[in-house]
């Protein structure tokens, strides 16, 4: 199996993130070249290795999932294949038709098969909910240059967008807290506030990990990695 899908395998967060905003446009060259950002190698991993999409059939070990773009891919499992939904692992059993996943694996594009590292159940409401409010009340991606207090960012889907702070905005850096000044032209970071006047004012914004709607390493389907501390891109509830 591919590296980058057994990295998926063990990093639920990285595929979820991937799942969320790999929109049709953004995985061209910019998105699958080799480096930069960890959120753009993860959507190039996932335009690679992975389908993600509604099971419109259960046979045996078999899942046939219908895509966005009105593929039928066959979703083969194993002995080897992990299923998760959020941080529970679950069977092929719990898997029914009309249920969203995301596998990643050995993919064949021309024969539409794949040979499932990974399946993980994607909560449909939570997943369109955290899509259509991406770049509205949470937003990730790569910094690109700091003017007092507006910090532009490159986008996954390679949108440019400019995250303003004020006194009122906590910094993280993983568990700890941070200032303004310890952010850098090429971090990675996500930020949950809102639109204010075409920019994005940043209530909480979060340094290092891919970041995401839940949080930290959270996703919908996926893994909050830090319980105690608050959800730096969480959607508002």
């Amino acid at each position: 199996m591919f590296k980058s899908a057994m990295k998926f395998a063990l990093q639920p967060a990285a595929l979820l993130l991937a799942a969320l905003v790999s929109l049709p446009f953004a995985c061209g060259q910019d998105a699958s070249a080799n480096g930069g950002p960890p959120e753009r190698q993860a959507m190039a991993a996932f335009a690679e290795h992975g389908v993600r999409g509604t099971v419109t059939a259960v046979s045996g070990d078999n899942l046939t999932v219908k895509t966005e773009t009105g593929d039928f891919y066959k979703v083969e499992t194993g002995p080897n294949t992990h299923f998760r939904k959020q941080r529970d692992q679950i069977k092929i059993s719990d898997i029914h038709v009309g249920d969203m996943i995301a596998a990643g694996g050995d993919k064949d594009d021309k024969a539409k098969t794949l040979g499932a590292v990974f399946v993980m159940l994607i909560d449909k409401e939570q997943y369109e909910k955290a899509r259509a409010e991406f770049g509205k009340t949470w937003t990730i991606g790569s910094v690109q240059s700091i003017e007092d207090t507006k910090i532009t960012i490159k986008r996954p889907d390679n949108a440019t967008q400019t995250i303003v702070v004020d006194e009122n905005t906590s910094f993280r850096k993983h568990r700890d807290s941070i200032t303004l000044a310890d952010i850098k032209v090429g971090d990675n970071i996500s930020a949950r506030g809102s639109l204010q006047n075409g920019n994005f004012l940043a209530n909480v914004l979060s340094v290092g990990g891919p970041g995401g709607p839940g949080g930290s390493g959270g996703f919908p389907g996926g893994e909050r990695r830090n319980p105690s501390g608050p959800n730096p891109a969480a959607p508002n509830q």
